[in-house]
C-alpha cells in the first residue's frame, strides 16, 4: 500500500511538472517589452486568418442600473444606424428620517411658493443642441425594495395628470443657477406642480410620519421624455448626488412675521429607483445586416447594452499546426463616415470579448488563458478593447479595438483545444457569478465591473469583408 502511495505522489509529480511545463509554455508568449521577434520569414514569420462575424440584435436585454451609477434620460429620435432609443427614470424622494418636520407646526400658516424637482447632470451622450422636453408623472405602482428594476421594465405611471415639464437644450444643462439661497451648475430643473405639493402640506401630519405612509401619499416620480418635441441625445444624472432633490419653498406666517424656508426632500438610502431605455430600430441600418449570412455580415454594428453584438468565428484556427505563438491579436476597424451622426454617436470607449462556454448551452465566458483578474484592476491593458485612434489608409481617423489572443490560440495549436466561438459587444457591466477553473488552470472569481456607461457608444465596424481593414486574426509565430 505504502509502495502504491509513492507510485501515485510520482505520477502525480510527473503531471504536475508537465502541467506547470505547459502552462510556462503559454505564459511565454505573453507579450512586450520587446518580446515578440521580428517576422524574418525563415524563423519567424506572420500570417492573417480570415474571420466570420455575424450580426445579432438584443434591445430587449436587460440591465439593472446600480443605484450609485449614472442614470439615462432623454430620446434619439434618429439615428440612422440603430434607429430610436428612448430612456425614462423613475425615482423616489424622501424625507432624511420619519417622522418629518416642516418648518412651522401650524401648517395653516405654511404656504408654497413654489417646488422644483432637481437632477444632478453630468453629461450627455449625442446632440447636445437638439431641444429636448421632460415630463413628470407620479407613478401608479409602488417600488418594491426588494425587487431589482431592469432596463426593459418601464414602470406605469398616470400619463393623464402631468406633474411638471422641463424643455432644454442638453448643453444648457452645464450653466450656472441662480435660485433661491442657491448657486449650482450641472442641473436639470423641473417645475412641479404646486397643488401635488401643497396637498402634502395640508396632510403633513399623517403624510410625513413614517416612510409607509409617505409612500402611500406619493409612490415616486416618472420622468418621461416627451416624444413630440423629440430630441437626438441621452443624459446622465446622478441620483446620489446631493444636487438630486425635490425642493419645497414654502412660506410661514406667524402674526406680521413672514419667513421662506426651503424644504428638500432627497433621494436616500431608503429610496428606489430604476431606469427603463427602449429600443426601437424601424428602417435603421442594423436591419438590414441580420440575416446570418454563411461568410459572415460586411459589416458589423455594435451598440452599448442594451443593444447589439457580434459571434465571431475564426476556421482557420481548427487544424493549425503546432508552432510557438508571439502574439495574436484579433483586429477589429471602425469604418469610416462623414456623416455629422457619427460627430456625436460617438463609439464605445470598450469593446469586450468574450467566448461561448462548450460545457453548457448559451452561456459566455472570459476568454480562456487570455483573461485573468487583473484585467479588472489595469483597464484591460493586456487582452485589451479600448479604443484607439488609427488612420484608415485613407487619411481618415478611426477607432480600432484590438484584443489579445496569444495564449489562447498557444493552448489550441499545443492541445488541440476547442476552437470556439467569441461574442463581441460593448457591456454596461461584464459579470461572472460563479468561480471557475478556466483550460489554462487559471481561477476566475466571481466579478461585476463595469465596462461602459448605460447605452453610451455605438459603432460600425468593418466586418468579414474583403478590404484590408477587415475584422482579421493577425498571428506571429515561430517554427518548432
Amino acid at each position: 500500500m505504502f509502495k502504491n502511495q509513492i507510485k501515485t505522489a510520482v505520477a502525480g509529480i510527473v503531471i504536475l511538472l508537465i502541467f506547470v511545463w505547459g502552462c510556462t509554455k503559454i505564459d511565454s508568449t505573453k507579450l512586450g517589452q520587446g518580446l515578440i521577434p521580428t517576422v524574418d520569414n525563415i524563423h519567424t514569420f506572420d500570417t492573417t486568418l480570415y474571420v466570420i462575424a455575424k450580426n445579432y440584435d438584443n434591445p430587449s436585454d436587460c440591465d439593472s442600473v446600480n443605484t450609485t451609477d449614472l442614470h439615462a434620460l432623454g430620446i434619439i429620435s434618429n439615428d440612422p444606424l440603430f434607429g430610436t432609443s428612448t430612456a425614462n427614470l423613475y425615482l423616489e424622494v424622501k424625507p432624511v428620517i420619519f417622522p418629518f418636520t416642516l418648518p412651522d407646526h401650524d401648517t395653516d400658516s405654511l404656504f408654497l411658493d413654489s417646488a422644483v424637482l432637481v437632477l444632478s447632470y453630468t453629461g450627455s451622450y449625442g446632440d447636445t443642441n437638439a431641444i429636448q422636453k421632460v415630463k413628470a408623472y407620479e407613478l401608479t405602482n409602488q417600488f418594491n425594495k426588494d425587487s431589482a428594476y431592469y432596463t426593459c421594465n418601464v414602470l406605469g405611471y398616470a400619463n393623464l395628470k402631468l406633474l411638471g415639464e422641463q424643455t432644454f437644450a442638453p448643453k444648457d444643462l452645464k450653466d450656472s443657477v441662480h435660485a433661491f439661497r442657491e448657486n449650482s451648475i450641472n442641473q436639470l430643473r423641473i417645475p412641479i406642480s404646486k397643488a401635488l405639493i401643497q396637498d402634502w402640506i395640508n396632510t403633513a401630519s399623517t403624510t410625513f410620519q413614517s416612510d409607509s405612509l409617505f409612500v402611500n401619499k406619493f409612490k415616486g416620480f416618472a420622468i418621461i421624455p416627451d416624444q413630440a418635441t423629440g430630441g437626438q441625445a441621452f443624459n446622465y444624472f446622478s441620483l446620489t448626488s446631493a444636487d438630486t432633490r425635490l425642493s419645497m419653498y414654502i412660506r410661514s406666517s406667524k402674526g406680521t412675521v413672514k419667513d421662506t424656508s426651503v424644504v428638500d426632500l432627497n433621494f436616500t438610502v431608503y429610496s428606489s429607483e430604476a431606469n427603463s431605455i427602449v429600443r426601437s430600430r424601424g428602417s435603421s441600418e442594423i436591419t438590414n445586416h441580420l440575416s446570418h449570412p454563411i461568410n459572415g455580415d460586411s459589416l458589423l454594428y455594435i451598440q452599448t447594452s442594451p443593444g447589439s453584438y457580434a459571434e465571431v468565428s475564426i476556421p482557420g484556427l481548427s487544424g493549425l499546426s503546432n508552432r510557438v505563438i508571439n502574439r495574436a491579436e484579433l483586429i477589429v476597424d471602425q469604418q469610416y463616415s462623414a456623416t455629422t451622426f457619427d460627430d456625436y454617436f460617438t463609439p464605445p470607449q470598450m469593446l469586450y470579448l468574450d467566448t461561448k462556454d462548450t460545457s453548457t448551452t448559451g452561456k459566455y465566458i472570459p476568454v480562456p488563458c487570455d483573461f485573468n483578474s487583473n484585467e479588472l484592476t489595469t483597464g484591460f491593458s493586456y487582452l485589451g478593447g479600448q479604443a484607439v485612434d488609427v488612420n484608415d489608409g485613407a487619411g481618415h481617423t478611426v477607432k480600432r479595438y484590438t484584443f489579445n489572443l496569444s495564449r489562447y490560440v498557444q493552448n489550441l495549436v499545443t492541445r488541440n483545444s476547442f476552437n470556439a466561438v467569441f461574442r463581441l459587444r460593448a457591456p454596461y457591466y461584464i459579470v461572472n457569478p460563479t468561480p471557475f477553473v478556466d483550460k489554462c488552470s487559471q481561477i476566475i472569481p466571481m466579478f461585476s465591473h463595469l465596462m461602459n456607461n448605460i447605452a453610451v457608444g455605438r459603432v460600425k465596424l468593418n466586418g468579414s469583408n474583403n478590404t484590408p481593414t477587415r475584422i482579421r486574426l493577425r498571428i506571429i509565430y515561430s517554427v518548432l
